[in-house]
């Protein structure tokens, strides 16, 4: 019984993060349910979560929802994966997470200092960060980082940020739970524990956007920011830890 309170615990604090930023349910809850359920379990589940969620969050910004905004990214991304997947074969997947961690700090700190950018970002910008979304979601299952960075760099309001991101990520979720599902990694547990979960993630998902409508433009890109810089740190110590 401990152990369903606690994942809906997970769910809700997820499903308000992702309500209020448009992303962080992988970064919040994911370490968190791996603690007491197994990560082959936690990762479908998340997935499952995710996926109701970003539904939820796109019919709530649809008119926000721009394809030239997201689909570029989605398209730029499909050449990355037989990239990653090579990688995966040959590289030590450390030094990715080190390189990623370092890279999304110092991009952090950037934006920081100078602000994002004044104009809209021209298209060899969309199509790096939806390549390296693909090869690193490919090889160290971390495709967010590029596309987050990307948005939080552009001159948009935090609409457009959060309707981009979550319709990405909506997608592309769609298509790793399809690639599970005939993988049968979507087993009768997760099913199960979905069911538990739904409603805590709802009323979470419904909490994190009513903060959003409230807080405005420089305290919503703060937090971007601030989650992408955990993300980071994480990001850099897993690989750091794993020389050990």
């Amino acid at each position: 019984m401990f152990e369903i309170l606690f994942l809906c615990l997970i769910a809700y604090l997820g499903g308000m993060i992702q309500g209020l930023t448009g992303f962080g349910v992988m970064l919040v809850a994911l370490p968190l349910m791996a603690i007491i359920i197994n990560i082959k379990t936690a990762i479908p589940l998340i997935l499952l979560l995710g996926l109701v969620m970003n539904v939820i969050l796109i019919c709530q910004l649809a008119r926000h929802v721009h394809t030239k905004n997201w689909l570029p990214l989605l398209i730029a991304s499909l050449p990355g994966v037989p990239v990653g997947v090579y990688i995966l074969k040959t590289v030590d997947e450390r030094w990715l997470e080190m390189l990623v961690g370092g890279v999304i700090i110092g991009t952090v700190v950037v934006i920081l200092r100078h602000g994002p950018s004044k104009v809209e970002l021209n298209k060899y910008w969309t199509f790096f960060a939806g390549f390296s979304s693909g090869l690193l979601g490919a090889s160290i299952g971390a495709a967010g980082p590029p596309v987050i960075v990307y948005t939080a760099m552009q001159p948009w309001s935090k609409y457009q940020i959060k309707a981009t991101l979550v319709a990405f990520f909506c997608i592309s979720g769609v298509l790793i739970l399809a690639l599970q599902f005939f993988s049968n990694l979507i087993t009768s547990e997760v099913v199960h524990l979905f069911i538990y979960c739904i409603v805590p993630l709802l009323l979470g998902v419904f909490t994190g956007h009513r903060l959003f409508d409230r807080i405005k433009q420089k305290l919503y890109n703060r937090a971007i920011y601030i989650l992408l810089f955990i993300l980071g740190v994480i990001m850099l110590l897993k690989g750091v830890v794993n020389f050990g």
